[in-house]
């Protein structure tokens, strides 16, 4: 058999009880084994973990105690669920697997590991501090997969990854065998790139395996909000009147609590919740017991949209359709794995679970535009913006690594260096962490070394990530042997908690009885009300090709709108025919429309999200009134002169509205520590090239124009 000849040690443990290997399989294992990196796209669910590792295991065999490959993941959950999943597998072929990240690290014991898991922060720490244990281990790495890479293309994690690849290779003074793994690609060949850093080009393979989707969409709009936890029940009993399993996704943590606490209140099965700021045990205990559950609810944000092992699911459910196509498609991979058809059920509510009116029609048109992105294979382009805030977090992590630091450290270090990364601008962030007292120069040497606050952040850890955010405060249940940690949350938010109050955490209500500085202790709570939690997580944007697609959708003929793998109930179908009645025929016409609607002028720019936040803020700053934007649409009190309120807004002008109102861009964008560590002309260059200010000036100027 040609696959046993090629895997004489490790078939059996990888494949032994498949019939036949999955065609992504087939296509990568004789690339893996000749060591060409490898871009694998395939869908969820058709064995791209087994088809990287099982021939790096091969390989490794002839490596016997030293450590071959590194497996990098996301998040710290998918490495421990690949744990569970690869350990068993790898142990039979005499290979020992370990696993190291913020909560586990289980490098040290008898066997020298073979792989290590890991996620990108705790490979910084591993090559930035190095204690002994861990030195030669790296030192001996000669493959690395990458794993989800659409989750790093074109962010900070993904810059920072692509630099420790560079220093890991100068590290072990050797070429890396890359491997790239994805479900969801928009642009293979930049993302090729991004991953091959100095080494060989890619091979890029695409597997077939897209299956079939039904898409049954329903508008929720009772008529107040204290029945929208009736009207949700009702919903989800309906699906679990035909499916056991079900995982019900929503866009926000503040969702998920509610959604959790009011279908555990009024349906007759298990109701759990999962997100990414549980703590690990109770996050744990949720994915174990969903998985052995026959019949239950997951109620999750994007976290379990990650190849996490939580069983068979029989079908996903989405409340409020997500923001991009990668992700919809992420979650319509988690159900019906077994069968070639994945049913998803959409719900567009009315109402949001703080009590305000929503709009359904917003996540409606949405969700059609995103099934006609999944059906036509349209997926997002991500740029790759300038993040001096990595630069940043670069420098003081060579700085940990060397005990010094100079523009050159970073340029010996990482071979292959973004485009912005020049002397100068690295020479103006040592100077502005000087400023701070992080760093002293030492002008006879030309390097720059480590100060006490230096030190004092490193013990904080405050510079191994980029992952927007601030430090949290954990909320732990007083439970009747042993306390129980629940959640974290934004420290800041935390401090501002007292005793008394009712706050719904983890999916249940919560009495708060005691504050400590870094610490909320809660117990349980039966109770008709409890407010929402303030995760203070910013929204996300929709990108332009979501925005497109809604355009497309109101215009293409009925036979091909009817041809959509979409079921509407009756006031979702209305409210379909309402919009493109009101819309379709002057869009056929031009790219973009104006109307007068429920007392608001409305313009249909179907430009993004970014694009409508930035007109929002023009028509606020030069018309002298209030706007409201999401991705498609921008709305004002009276009608405007596109021609005179847009013509004019350059490169330039743009960059002088976002510093104007520089605070509340800010507040839209997940923005790490390092950002404001940044000398001001660094912090204004990398939230304008993350804005793409330049490609917005040029729809500006066609929208003025096409208003002539």
């Amino acid at each position: 058999m040609q696959w046993r000849r090629m895997l004489p040690r490790v078939y059996d443990a990888f494949f032994g009880t498949f019939p036949r290997l999955q065609p992504a399989q087939e296509a990568a294992i004789p690339i893996v084994l000749k060591g060409d990196n490898l871009l694998l796209i395939a869908p969820t669910g058709s064995g791209k973990t087994e088809a990287a590792v099982a021939p790096l295991a091969e390989k490794a065999l002839d490596f016997p105690g030293k450590t071959y490959a590194l497996y990098i993941a996301p998040t710290r959950a998918l490495a421990n669920d690949l744990e569970v999943r690869l350990s068993e597998r790898l142990d039979r072929c005499g290979l020992r697997l370990a696993i190291r990240h913020g909560e586990r690290n289980t490098i040290r014991g008898k066997r020298i590991p073979s792989v290590i898991l890991t996620t990108p922060e705790s490979l910084e720490v591993m090559l930035s501090t190095q204690p002994d244990y861990v030195r030669e281990r790296m030192h001996e790495v000669q493959a690395v997969v990458i794993d989800e890479v659409h989750q790093f293309f074109g962010t900070r994690r993904g810059l920072q990854l692509a630099c420790l690849l560079e220093r890991l290779k100068n590290h072990t003074g050797r070429p890396l065998h890359r491997i790239g793994l994805s479900a969801t690609v928009a642009n293979p060949e930049a993302v090729a790139a991004f991953l091959r850093g100095s080494d060989t080009p890619f091979q890029i393979v695409t597997a077939p395996g897209q299956r079939s989707l039904h898409i049954y969409l329903t508008w929720i709009a009772p008529p107040n909000f204290a029945r929208l936890g009736d009207a949700a029940a009702i919903w989800i009993d309906s699906i679990l009147q035909r499916h056991k399993k079900v995982l019900l996704f929503a866009n926000t943590r503040a969702t998920c609590d509610w959604l959790c606490w009011q279908l555990s209140e009024q349906l007759r099965v298990p109701v759990f919740v999962h997100y990414s700021s549980l703590h690990r045990t109770y996050r744990e205990s949720v994915e174990r017991d969903f998985r052995q559950a026959s019949r239950a609810i997951c109620v999750a944000t994007s976290t379990l949209e990650l190849g996490i092992d939580i069983g068979d699911i029989d079908a996903i459910a989405m409340w409020g359709a997500p923001h991009t196509v990668s992700s919809f498609l992420q979650r319509l991979g988690r159900g019906n794995r077994r069968t070639d058809t994945s049913t998803v059920y959409a719900a567009c509510p009315s109402w949001h679970p703080n009590g305000r009116d929503t709009d359904p029609d917003d996540d409606l048109l949405r969700f059609i535009a995103l099934t006609y992105c999944a059906v036509n294979s349209e997926l997002e382009f991500t740029g790759e913006p300038h993040f001096y805030s990595v630069l940043l977090q670069q420098l003081l992590a060579l700085c940990c690594q060397y005990d010094r630091v100079a523009p050159d450290f970073f340029f010996r270090s990482v071979t292959s260096r973004p485009p912005f990364a020049n002397e100068q601008v690295l020479t103006a962030i040592l100077s502005a962490l000087t400023e701070r007292e992080v760093l002293e120069r030492n002008g006879r040497l030309d390097l720059w070394l480590p100060t006490e606050k230096f030190h004092e952040w490193q013990r904080r850890g405050l510079f191994w990530s980029n992952i927007g955010g601030q430090e949290n405060a954990i909320v732990v249940g007083e439970g009747e042997e042993r306390p129980v940690p629940l959640v974290e949350i934004h420290r800041q938010y935390a401090q501002g908690l007292r005793p008394g109050r009712i706050i719904l955490l983890a999916g249940k209500p919560r009495l708060i009885t005691r504050l400590e500085r870094a610490c909320v202790w809660v117990t349980d709570l039966q109770h008709d009300d409890a407010e929402l939690a303030k995760y203070m997580a910013p929204p996300e944007p929709t990108p332009r090709v979501v925005a497109q697609a809604i355009r497309t959708i109101l215009t293409i003929p009925d036979t091909d709108l009817d041809a959509l793998p979409v079921v509407y109930d009756d006031e979702a179908r209305e409210r379909l025919y309402w919009w493109r009645d009101s819309l379709g025929e002057s869009l056929r016409a031009e790219e973009w429309a104006a109307k007068w609607l429920e007392n608001r002028w409305v313009l249909f720019t179907f430009a993004g999200s970014t694009v409508n936040w930035l007109i929002s803020d023009i028509l606020r700053n030069a018309a002298k009134v209030s706007a409201d934007a999401d991705c498609w649409r921008v709305s004002c009190p009276h009608p405007i002169s596109l021609y005179d309120t847009l013509s004019g807004w350059n490169e330039r002008a743009l960059a002088t509205l976002v510093q104007t109102h520089w605070h509340s861009y800010l507040r839209r964008l997940a923005l790490p520590p390092t950002f404001h560590w940044l000398p001001a002309h660094l912090q204004q260059a990398e939230i304008f090239s993350i804005l793409a200010l330049k490609e917005i000036a040029v729809t500006l100027e066609k929208l003025a124009l096409a208003s002539l």
